[in-house]
């Protein structure tokens, strides 16, 4: 049997997906996400994977939660769908371009978002804590903060053969959530409530809950809009999946399986939720820099729908972590280089980069070509033996006075003797501060170079490449060139 929607309006689309509002024969509004994949992923949806990754959707429920009702595969292209109940309300992001929201309403949705997690457990890390999917409904005191599943990255997570909750950081995007909330409440100067066990534990109480069939002069699409989305068309008729509760009415208390909680203005001790994200297998690379996903990597939204994806982004790294990872500032984001790329990590430091990867999870982005860390140099107080790319591609030619910050490792001479070399580093190509004997004034000699040996010193000169060598060089004539860092 296959069930007729009505469509009675396109709601929303992106490249990944289309929303409609439609309603059943029965005149049971709902929400229909039709979804879009590339053919990898489709195939194996085809294959038999979608029923099951649909079934277990299905089963998830909560009184926050726009549940799914239905689904099947478009019996024209294969395109998968789902049908979700559709709840009247208003968007958050619509709702604070209005005004800022109250505390009230920020421990309100925490609140709700708390009981969802408790609820649903780890699986609850699939659902989208985004402003953009999460619909109020209600007035007064009959208000309910409802949410939605991510399910778009809950199919491509089965089609890659991993559950959808393996994938996700619950703490992260809670976090991310309650940072939103407290910036829209004005609230950034206090503490933040970054994990969900930072709420208070309440005893839950009945509280009276609008009808979702009730009309609402907004009528807002409560299903989640998070993942990009793919041109629909207005009408067909979807198959498979009979929903068993197709010809009841629409109304929220006849699907609440407990109470929303209580709210309260108070604070506990946060708790740590972290735990291993499994990482995606990587695809093949885009021959064509177009095909990279641009993003912001300091906004959690930014990533949403990108996990699997291959992105790029510009940053300006610090720092790279025990494992040899760059950290990327302001955002959980760690990328792996490929194996001997240490000398174009050392010049990635400190530098605006553009880097280019797969994004195997929400915190590792891998880097398979060297290629892909592309470095833009900035100006600098001083520099360093790891800015050695930098020196020799910026300033050589021109012979541009540069400080340099290094350690000399020990004192050194040509083989005519006529110039000496403090020696930076301990493997080639050298790396050196060049003394011309004949130029130099007297007390630039070989014994004041030898007292600097393991000493950290700056040395300001002309940045010079030899004409049959790969040494790079300082060229010194002074010992005023010459300061010793403490």
């Amino acid at each position: 049997m296959q069930p007729d929607y009505h469509i009675e309006d396109l709601v929303h689309q992106t490249g990944n997906l289309v929303v409609y509002r439609v309603t059943t024969r029965d005149q049971v509004p709902l929400a229909l996400v039709r979804l879009r994949y590339d053919e990898e992923i489709l195939t194996k949806l085809r294959g038999g994977v979608f029923e099951g990754a649909l079934a277990q959707l299905m089963q998830l429920n909560h009184n926050c939660l726009r549940s799914v009702v239905n689904g099947g595969l478009d019996p024209i292209d294969g395109y998968p769908w789902v049908a979700a109940r559709w709840w009247d309300g208003v968007v958050l992001t619509d709702r604070v371009r209005d005004r800022d929201l109250t505390e009230e309403e920020l421990l309100r949705i925490q609140n709700f978002s708390k009981s969802l997690i408790n609820a649903l457990g780890p699986i609850a890390g699939t659902v989208a804590f985004t402003p953009r999917s999460i619909v109020t409904c209600g007035e007064g005191e009959k208000i309910i903060d409802t949410f939605s599943i991510d399910y778009h990255s809950w199919f491509a997570a089965f089609a890659h053969g991993i559950h959808p909750a393996d994938l996700v950081d619950i703490q992260a995007k809670y976090k991310a959530l309650t940072t939103y909330l407290r910036r829209q409440a004005g609230l950034t100067s206090n503490p933040l409530l970054t994990s969900p066990e930072a709420l208070p534990s309440q005893p839950e109480q009945s509280v009276a809950l609008p009808s979702a069939a009730k009309s609402s002069t907004l009528k807002i699409l409560s299903v989640l809009i998070l993942m990009l989305g793919a041109i629909g068309y207005l009408g067909w008729k979807l198959g498979d999946h009979n929903p068993s509760n197709e010809g009841k009415p629409n109304n929220l208390e006849s699907t609440l399986e407990t109470n929303p909680p209580a709210i309260e203005k108070h604070h506990t001790r946060s708790v740590s939720l972290k735990k291993e994200i499994r990482e995606l297998q990587i695809t093949a690379r885009p021959k064509n820099s177009a095909k990279f996903a641009r993003i912001d990597p300091t906004s959690p939204y930014s990533l949403d729908n990108k996990i699997g994806k291959w992105i790029t982004f510009e940053a300006t790294p610090k720092m790279i972590d025990e494992k040899g990872r760059l950290i990327i500032p302001d955002s959980q984001i760690r990328a792996v280089t490929p194996v001997a790329s240490s000398k174009l990590i050392k010049s990635a430091l400190r530098n605006k980069v553009t880097l280019r990867g797969f994004l195997a999870s929400p915190t590792v982005m891998r880097i398979v070509n060297p290629d892909d860390i592309i470095v833009t140099y900035l100006l600098r107080d001083h520099y360093t033996i790891d800015d050695e790319p930098q020196i020799r591609k910026q300033f050589t030619e021109a012979g541009q006075i540069i400080p340099v910050r290094a350690v000399v490792q020990e004192v050194t001479k040509s083989q005519s003797g006529k110039t000496l070399y403090l020696q930076f580093k301990s493997a080639p190509p050298e790396f050196t501060g060049r003394i011309e004997k004949s130029k130099a004034e007297v007390g630039l000699n070989e014994t004041y170079l030898k007292s600097l040996i393991g000493k950290m010193i700056e040395i300001k000169g002309r940045a010079r490449k030899s004409s049959n060598s790969s040494r790079l060089s300082i060229v010194l004539t002074n010992r005023s060139q010459i300061r010793l860092i403490e």
